[in-house]
């Protein structure tokens, strides 16, 4: 039964990681009646999703009262409660029968998901598993953090022996795929006005105000402050292996694996459209990057101002 004390307050962004999600929970933290998170119960969520993906037999009520402390806690302070999460790919029937939320699925092109997370070091080594018809044991290799092995699914039975066969392109392709469908299958059976999908690409001021309006707030954010963090957005690394770079069998696998869902979205999945240079080079600092550096440069060189004035004072016109 939906709790009416938060129905209408609660919203969830879901998607793949490595998608904006985290984008998107800061840009709404701007907002000052909005509570913003991003996944912020790594272990209840990573959990509760591998308990989901794997269909096993576990009661869900911890996993939502967890939840409704958070909320209750969020609306304490603010009028609105968000929390921009991947682990929750899962969890959207639990999380509206219990809450009434809505749901934001985010989408990036499938080819950048999986750059970023082979830099992550997702799939990097063939899974162990003895009986492939059952949920995956403990998998050292993937285990920097073991929400990180919760939340990195593999498909089981004969599905598996294929998959475990594939390189880390095609892994990480069929996992673009199998996350993104589950959600939109999850949607498929919510009412049509509790999910909305963004692709990251076209997440500009004006698509985020259709955003606020679909979960149930109104922006007081302008252009200006949305746009700052648009250009520098956080959580952003660089991983230098493109697409380019993928052998012919990467990208095989990879066109095998996305080709339907990346057509629905109209992303670009074969070869010649991939084709960007090869990040090899550093790329230049964004600005925002490069004056919070030059400015801790600056207060460091202020305490040796003494020992030569005249260097000191063309590193500041270089930092400056």
């Amino acid at each position: 039964m939906i709790e009416q004390a938060i129905q209408g307050k609660a919203g969830f962004a879901v998607g793949t990681g490595r998608c904006g999600t985290r984008f998107v929970s800061e840009v709404a933290g701007l907002e000052p009646g909005v509570a913003s998170s991003h996944e912020r119960n790594a272990y209840n969520e990573s959990f509760h999703r591998y308990c989901k993906w794997y269909d096993l037999p576990v009661d869900s009520a911890g996993f939502l009262a967890a939840k409704r402390e958070e909320i209750e806690g969020d609306l304490a302070i603010a009028g609105y409660s968000f929390e921009a999460s991947g682990y929750l790919s899962f969890s959207i029937k639990e999380l509206y029968e219990s809450f009434g939320a809505k749901f934001l699925l985010m989408l990036r092109r499938p080819d950048k998901v999986i750059n970023s997370f082979l830099f992550k070091g997702w799939y990097g080594k063939p899974y162990i598993c003895g009986k492939p018809n059952l949920a995956p044991g403990y998998q050292e290799h993937e285990a920097e953090w073991f929400n990180h092995f919760l939340a990195r699914i593999a498909p089981r039975g004969d599905e598996f022996i294929r998959w475990n066969k594939l390189t880390r392109v095609g892994k990480l392709a069929w996992y673009w795929t199998a996350l993104n469908s589950s959600v939109l299958q999850q949607f498929a059976e919510l009412p049509a006005s509790q999910s909305m999908v963004v692709k990251l690409e076209e997440l500009n001021y004006v698509k985020y105000l259709e955003v606020a309006d679909f979960l149930g707030y109104e922006s007081a954010i302008g252009r200006e402050k949305f746009e700052s963090l648009a250009y520098n957005p956080p959580n952003q690394f660089r991983d230098y292996r493109g697409a380019a770079v993928w052998s012919d069998r990467e990208h095989g696998e990879f066109e095998a694996q996305v080709k339907a869902l990346a057509d629905r979205f109209a992303y670009p999945i074969d070869h010649e459209s991939l084709r960007e240079k090869p990040s090899g080079q550093k790329p230049k600092l964004r600005p925002r990057v490069r004056q919070k550096i030059g400015d801790s440069m600056l207060k460091l060189l202020g305490g040796y101002r003494r020992v030569n004035d005249s260097i000191v004072s063309r590193l500041e016109k270089m930092l400056r």
